[in-house]
């Protein structure tokens, strides 16, 4: 499918405790883009997601997993991200199918076939740009456990796993470096949110 872009996708990507939605919350007030999370962003889409992401005594194959997350994203597509691009929209994603690729791919499952699997989902649709928030899986895992912030099944995974979940986003940056701003997340809220303002100044995206 040929998609006419007027607007433009933008996508916020990181591990946990990076403060990635806090800052995708932040970039969406200040330019008045319409903001998504994924999984979910559908009313379909958040049935799912609490399915899949919350804790639960729910046994879920990593297959099941990877199923389940690109249901949600097709839906999330072709129901909101390309009627809104086609309309001359630009829309902020908090994750896209690189999320999937990161973490489903450090569960085992074959990065080929996730990515052959995400272009049918998302029907090809790219970004214009994907920032990524680096941070230090420990440092993750500590900032998620002060904050007592609510976590998935995801975030208490062993620092064995964050890491190579943090590799595998690395793979796809350096695949595709001139679509992907690695921003460093380990300072405060505030010095992140400069950061992130300066690089979608400097590429010309906000004035």
């Amino acid at each position: 499918m040929k998609i006419e872009r007027k607007g433009n996708l933008f996508v916020i990507e990181g591990g946990p405790g990076s403060g990635k939605s806090t800052q995708a919350r932040l970039l969406s007030k200040l330019t008045g883009w319409t903001l998504f999370r994924e999984p979910g962003g559908t009313e379909f889409g958040e049935l799912i997601r609490e399915v899949l992401q919350e804790r639960h005594d729910l046994e879920i194959h990593k297959l099941a997993s990877l199923f389940g997350y690109m249901t949600t994203r097709a839906n999330l597509v072709a129901l909101e991200a390309i009627p809104r691009i086609e309309n001359g929209e630009n829309i902020i994603f908090d994750r896209y199918w690189y999320s999937t690729y990161a973490y489903q791919g450090a569960e085992g499952v074959s990065k080929k076939d996730i990515a052959v699997m995400a272009k049918i989902a998302t029907q090809g649709l790219k970004p214009r740009l994907s920032i990524y928030y680096d941070i230090d899986p420990k440092l993750g895992q500590e900032r998620k456990n002060m904050a007592r912030q609510r976590q998935d099944r995801y975030d208490v995974k062993d620092l064995d796993f964050l890491k190579q979940v943090r590799v595998n986003y690395f793979e796809l940056i350096n695949r595709n470096p001139n679509r992907w701003v690695v921003i460093d997340a380990s300072g405060t809220i505030e010095e992140v949110h400069d950061l992130t303002i300066d690089t979608l100044k400097t590429r010309g995206l906000i004035k």
